[in-house]
Order: C-alpha cells, then sequence, then structure tokens
C-alpha cells in the first residue's frame, strides 16, 4: 500500500518579524510627515498670497476712489474746493456741489476728508461730513507711506487754494514671503482738479 504524505498548510510561510514591521511602520510615518508638512506650507503660502493680493487691491481702490474725488473737488463752487485749514501732506478736505440743485454744501459726498493714520494704525480713512451713517469708511491698512503734493499746471508746488493739480503718493506693504523681508509697493497718481477756476479760465 503506497503512503501518503500530508504537510500543514501555510507551516513553511513566514510572517513580517519585528524589525520589518517596525521599518515599514517608520518609513509610513515619515512619508505621512512630509506630506503634512508639504500641505501645511501650501495653505501658508496661498494665505500669504492672499493677504498680498488683499492689501494691493485696497491700496488701489484707495487711490482710485481718491483721485475720482478730488478729481471732482469744485465742482459748482467759485473756488477749487480745497478747504486749506484741512489740506496738509497727510489730510485733504474737499467740498462740492454734487447734487447742484441747491447753493449749499450740506448733502452726502461734498464734504469729504481724507486722512492718513500713520503706523501703527498704517490706514488712509475717508470721512463724509454729511453721510447719514457710515460717515467713516477705511479704505485701506498697511499703508506705511501717504504723501499730498500741491502743484499748479506747470508741476510748480503751490499753496492749497491755487492747487490745479494733486499728486497722491502710497507705499503699501504686502507682507514677506518665505524667509524674506516684506515687501513695499508704492503707488502714484496725479489729479487734475478740472473745476478749479483757474484750469476753467483756459475753456
Amino acid at each position: 500500500m503506497k503512503e501518503v504524505k500530508t504537510r500543514a498548510i501555510g507551516s513553511d510561510e513566514a510572517g513580517f518579524s519585528l524589525l520589518e514591521l517596525t521599518l515599514a511602520l517608520t518609513i509610513t510615518l515619515l512619508m505621512m510627515t512630509a506630506a503634512s508638512t508639504l500641505l501645511t506650507s501650501s495653505v501658508g503660502t496661498r494665505a500669504r498670497e492672499n493677504r498680498r493680493s488683499d492689501a494691493l487691491a485696497d491700496a488701489q481702490r484707495a487711490v482710485s476712489i481718491m483721485s475720482r474725488e478730488i478729481a471732482n473737488s469744485g465742482f459748482g463752487l467759485t473756488n477749487n474746493g480745497i478747504v486749506t485749514t484741512d489740506a496738509t501732506a497727510t489730510r485733504i478736505r474737499i467740498r462740492s456741489n454734487v447734487n447742484n440743485t441747491n447753493s449749499t454744501i450740506s448733502d452726502q459726498d461734498e464734504d469729504v476728508t481724507f486722512v492718513y493714520q500713520p503706523p501703527p494704525v498704517s490706514s488712509i480713512v475717508r470721512f463724509d461730513k454729511f453721510a447719514a451713517v457710515g460717515n467713516t469708511t477705511i479704505l485701506a491698512n498697511n499703508i506705511i507711506n501717504f504723501t499730498l503734493t500741491y502743484e499748479d499746471a506747470a508741476g510748480v508746488p503751490a499753496m492749497p487754494s491755487l492747487a490745479e493739480r494733486i499728486k497722491i503718493d502710497v507705499t503699501v506693504e504686502v507682507g514677506a514671503l518665505s524667509g524674506q523681508a516684506p515687501t513695499q509697493v508704492r503707488m502714484q497718481s496725479e489729479v487734475a482738479l478740472r473745476n478749479s477756476p483757474q484750469v476753467l479760465q483756459r475753456y
């Protein structure tokens, strides 16, 4: 009679040793750590770039608003609309008869002041004397320099009451790239006061 040989299933199969298992877990942990670090860095970079974009957009919007409203200064009046007692290198108050339906300046957007608040505030603020609500608006933050220059038509510095052009010079800090110093962006705008008496006399 032929003898039948039997073998226990899996008797010659070996599993992971403790050393192999520890090594595999260590490698997995290192890979997860690297992935987490990369993800955190990516999220941080995205947030930083968003802050930079927001700071630039705010500064550009502030310069645009100031340029538009200063250009309309003096509309419906017999002077350039600049209140000389409130006209400095960091502050300007402008008046205009926007609605032109009465002889008084007592409506919204007819008596506006732009003020620079230096660091640590670092903001440009718009104040509307006759606004019913929300008469104070912060136009931009992170502004580290703001200068207004009053000039005549030839670009020569002039007294605010005789100014025909105004230069707006703004420097905004837009944050730092990784391992670098904070970046600064300078914006300039030249505004012609199209309603000043000197300008109107030419046309």
